[in-house]
C-alpha cells in the first residue's frame, strides 16, 4: 500500500474536493488520502480481456460496466476507491 500524502487527517468532503482537481487518482480511508500506483502492461491486458467478457455477458441486461476510473464509496467502511471493475444494475444507476 502506498504512503498517505500528508500527516493530517482529511474529511471525506476535503478528499472529494482535492480529488476533483487532482491529476492522479487517490484512495481515501479513515481520513488518509492514499496515492494509487499506475497499472502494469500485464494488468491492462488482463483488465481489457475481463472488460470484454463482462460486456459480452451483460450486454442484453440493464447494467453498465465501468473499468478503472469510476470512484466508489464502500459505505460501511467509508473507503473511497477505484476498483478495476464496477457493474451497476440499472435500477441503482443515478443519472
Amino acid at each position: 500500500m502506498a504512503t498517505p500524502i500528508a500527516e493530517r487527517l482529511y474529511t471525506p468532503e476535503e478528499y472529494l474536493a482535492l480529488e476533483r482537481v487532482s491529476e492522479t487518482k487517490n484512495e481515501f480511508y479513515q481520513g488518509e488520502i492514499i496515492p494509487m500506483s499506475g497499472a502494469s502492461r500485464e494488468h491492462n491486458i488482463i483488465g481489457g480481456s475481463i472488460n470484454a467478457h463482462l460486456y459480452m455477458q451483460l450486454r442484453k441486461r440493464p447494467t453498465e460496466v465501468y473499468q478503472n476510473d469510476m470512484r466508489v464509496l464502500v459505505s460501511k467502511s467509508g473507503l473511497y476507491t477505484y476498483p478495476d471493475f464496477v457493474v451497476a444494475d440499472a435500477p441503482f444507476l443515478k443519472m
